[in-house]
């Protein structure tokens, strides 16, 4: 290690820093797909530069949690990012049901890496950074120290939703206009279709020019602009550059101060009932450190942000999914939306490029998305696992992964003299169960229930909406607690005593299997006044609900089961991955690494 640091002191510093997260990309999917040769550029970072075994998350392994701490270099029991939720503190001013986003930039108490290296007088643009936003708090810590805020530009589009994803058939749809609709002739009425605060119009036409007898087109318009689609099956985006053509867009959509784009995609029409497949893509706004003006123009070059095909996917509307019976078709088209997401974060990227940062991030979410819905039909540790099935839907599963890697090779492409980054937040394991621990410490006494919520003038533990993975005392140091602090040990038992009854239903195993105090988990980050105070751990299949109500270990969801994390760190299924390079290091090969150590190992690299 001596002789490679002396190495790299003789290398010349790179132009910028990228940190690229891949959200829920698991250690052992990658280790699977760097095997078999299907992610080339993951496989360039590996083997050129710096290459962690795997990379260990913080407990919980939750979004909000893992990338605060890569970002801060803290774990959460420091950082206050203690779940996706958290907990309005100080305590003796709020009740433990009280909270706010874990991803709100006002919820950390440490300086995160943009901060940092704005005050080392580096540029910072922050394209997509889970706990940047708003950018208020930080740009307060940037005052203290009197640094000029140009030196960080953020801008975020997750709390700036207009309209989700969404599926239209325009044959089911009420029409307007002219001419009226002729029974035994043709249709041309519009339709219009309401997305966000603005409408879009659309109507299926007989285009003279196309020789398909009846409906052949859709065209979509919004004030003077006029766009035409074609349907068509799904593209393999692997096999082609880019999926744009087949897109119509962009169509300015308002929602509230808001702006952002609509973007379609025509599946399927029917040439005789015009019915339709019309895709529309999610549309969200941007908002952060820059004016309504610049956010709009780094819309505009980006394209959209990110897209959610996985929800319309789950409802049946792209099509009968193959865990229904489908062939293939529908996850065709959710791979298809994720391939238009990945040419979009390559144009905000090079767009990046042209405001000359020292320190970029940058975001995709689509292999979390993926592993929440398809990963508990494919972990062949989830009960009910099919063989087969799994191996039907695995390619798609694959192609998210394999789509990011290209996207990864376009960046390093367009920015040579870049050390690239790569990290994810955590990993991801298939569950059918949830274990319910509140209904479970309602069984016990130990917590009541008023009009449907928790009544805390009668509760002295829960798992509250922001802790799944841990029980709360309703302790005197919060704001109307009820339990003095000499009976906080005695509550704890009680209620571990409560939790071991809970049993699997087929087999009778014990769905509870672990319980840990914060100080025996404190070395992966638990604990702290934003934590809890007895932490656990769930059997293969099970994942924690603090629902109120009902069965102890019900379904989770439905026959497809689920893909999930927040499960403690040392567990397989949780890690995540390390990489980077690039631009010439010399070769480090190290085991498993701490989320913790990201940072300084970054800033080492870059001889910051």
């Amino acid at each position: 290690m001596v002789a490679a640091l002396f190495a790299l002191a003789l290398l010349p510093a790179p132009a910028r820093l990228a940190v690229i997260s891949w959200d829920g990309a698991a250690d052992w999917v990658v280790d699977r797909l760097l095997r078999e040769g299907k992610l080339p550029n993951v496989e360039a970072l590996q083997t050129s530069g710096f290459a962690a075994g795997s990379s260990m998350p913080p407990f919980p392994s939750k979004t909000a949690v893992s990338h605060f701490a890569i970002f801060s270099g803290k774990w959460p029991r420091e950082s206050g990012v203690t779940g996706n939720s958290v907990p309005l503190l100080p305590r003796k001013d709020h009740t433990l049901l009280e909270t706010r986003s874990g991803f709100d930039a006002n919820s950390h108490f440490v300086e995160p890496m943009w901060v940092k290296a704005a005050k080392q007088g580096k540029r910072v643009l922050a394209l997509s950074a889970a706990g940047s936003f708003p950018p208020e708090p930080d740009q307060a810590r940037l005052r203290e120290d009197k640094v000029p805020l140009d030196r960080y530009q953020e801008y975020s589009g997750f709390e700036s939703s207009i309209a989700p994803a969404q599926v239209f058939d325009l044959a089911k749809l009420p029409k307007e206009g002219s001419p009226p609709f002729n029974p035994s002739g043709p249709d041309h009425r519009w339709t219009k279709l309401a997305l966000g605060e603005s409408v879009v119009e659309a109507r299926p036409i007989d285009d003279p020019e196309d020789p398909v007898q009846g409906y052949d087109t859709v065209e979509v318009r919004s004030g003077q602009l006029t766009r035409r689609l074609k349907p068509g099956p799904s593209r393999e985006p692997l096999e082609v550059p880019n999926v744009l053509p087949g897109w119509a867009g962009p169509f300015p959509v308002q929602g509230g101060s808001l702006e952002g784009n609509a973007w379609f995609r025509l599946f399927a029409l029917d040439p005789r009932t015009g019915q339709t497949t019309l895709y529309s893509r999610a549309i969200n706004g941007m908002r952060g450190t820059e004016s309504a003006a610049a956010n709009r123009a780094y819309m505009d070059a980006y394209g959209g942000f990110h897209d959610d095909p996985f929800g319309p996917y789950q409802a049946g509307a792209l099509g009968k999914p193959l865990y229904e019976g489908g062939d293939g078709e529908a996850e065709r088209r959710v791979v298809e939306a994720i391939a238009l997401d990945m040419e979009f974060l390559q144009r905000s990227f090079v767009w990046g490029l042209r405001q000359k940062p020292d320190l970029v991030f940058q975001y995709s979410p689509q292999t979390d998305s993926a592993g929440h819905c398809w990963m508990g039909l494919l972990d062949p540790n989830c009960p009910g696992y099919d063989p087969d099935l799994a191996g039907k839907i695995w390619p798609y599963y694959e192609a998210v992964y394999r789509l990011q890697d290209r996207w990864l090779g376009q960046m390093m492409a367009a920015s040579p003299n870049t050390l690239f980054a790569l990290v994810s937040d955590h990993g991801m394991e298939g569950v059918a169960r949830y274990a319910a621990v509140n209904v479970a410490l309602e069984k016990a006494g130990l917590l009541s229930v008023k009009d449907g919520k928790i009544d805390l003038t009668r509760t002295k533990v829960c798992a509250p909406p922001w802790s799944d993975f841990a029980l709360v005392v309703n302790s005197t140091e919060w704001k109307g607690g009820i339990v003095p602090m000499s009976e906080k040990h005695r509550v704890l038992r009680d209620a571990r005593k409560a939790l071991e009854t809970i049993s699997d239903p087929d087999t009778g195993r014990r769905v509870v299997t672990r319980f840990w105090t914060p100080r025996q988990v404190a070395d992966v980050g638990a604990g702290g006044p934003a934590g809890g105070d007895l932490y656990l751990d769930f059997a293969p299949g099970y994942y924690p609900s603090t629902r109120l109500g009902g069965d102890l270990t019900p379904r989770f969801g439905d026959p497809r089961r689920g893909g999930v994390h927040g499960y403690h760190p040392k567990r397989r299924s949780m890690r995540a991955i390390f990489y980077a390079g690039g631009v010439p290091l010399p070769r480090y090969r190290v085991g498993d690494v701490r989320v913790v150590d990201i940072q300084g190992v970054l800033w080492k690299l870059m001889g910051w």
